[in-house]
């Protein structure tokens, strides 16, 4: 499997990343692709190209594009790349004069093939074999039965937070990463960056994420909106 076949799988993952999915990819490479580079960038593939040239995405290392696919919870795009280097380990690929064949086990067949190439060396090339920790993530039912039980507490939140929004997300456990993210992509509504980071707060705990939380948070003193902690509480919204 060569360039082509590489080139393939990364035109597969583009099909699933959208606008919302690149813009978030962007800000996350901002210190990897200078500004200048990233202006450029409109495309997933644009995207992939600069990762490319800066040695971060390469057909035998693709943690890296793992980490960001995972971070916009694009698991079925970290399925097509896991697919390609299921296929690469499983057909390894052996330098033949100027081009490249497919390592077969039946006897004979790399043999037959090496004396009609010139007489160089074959180096097979290395497999990525790690598997990293983000390809093993999965969606999980969990996360939609939350985030349609909390769905009414994330709109009182949405509508009666102020200033101390920031405050309470951290009070939450996210961190100001995350925040950022998603000002960056909703920099237009508060309310819009309210809603979507108690979405993500939930995504990420799954199962931690409970009314319970919401509350605890509203009351720490760093938030001290005990007003919204009661109405929470009582159900009164």
């Amino acid at each position: 499997m060569g360039d082509m076949e590489f080139n393939s799988m990364l035109i597969d993952v583009a099909k699933h990343l959208n606008d919302d999915d690149i813009h978030r990819m962007k800000f996350m490479c901002k210190d990897i692709v200078k500004k200048r580079d990233m202006e450029k960038v409109e495309t997933a593939l644009d995207l992939f190209t600069e990762l490319q040239s800066r040695e971060k995405l390469t057909a035998n290392n693709t943690s890296f594009l793992k980490q960001l696919l995972d971070k916009c919870e694009k698991f079925n795009a970290i399925r097509v790349i896991d697919q390609f280097e299921n296929n690469r380990l499983n057909h390894p690929v052996a330098s033949v004069g100027n081009g490249e064949v497919r390592m077969d086990t039946s006897p004979g067949v790399l043999h037959q093939a090496l004396q009609q190439a010139q007489p160089v060396p074959v180096v097979p090339q290395p497999a990525h074999q790690s598997h990293n920790s983000v390809a093993s993530r999965r969606e999980d039912p969990i996360v939609q039965q939350q985030l349609n039980a909390l769905r009414p507490e994330f709109n009182f939140l949405m509508k009666n937070l102020s200033r101390e929004w920031r405050f309470y997300l951290r009070a939450l456990g996210m961190s100001d990463s995350d925040v950022d993210i998603v000002e960056t992509d909703y920099p237009r509504s508060l309310r819009d960056q309210i809603y979507q980071a108690l979405v993500m707060w939930a995504k990420e705990n799954k199962e931690r994420a409970t009314k319970t939380e919401l509350i605890r948070a509203l009351r720490d003193g760093s938030v001290e909106r005990f007003d919204l902690a009661s109405k929470l509480e009582k159900g009164n919204y």
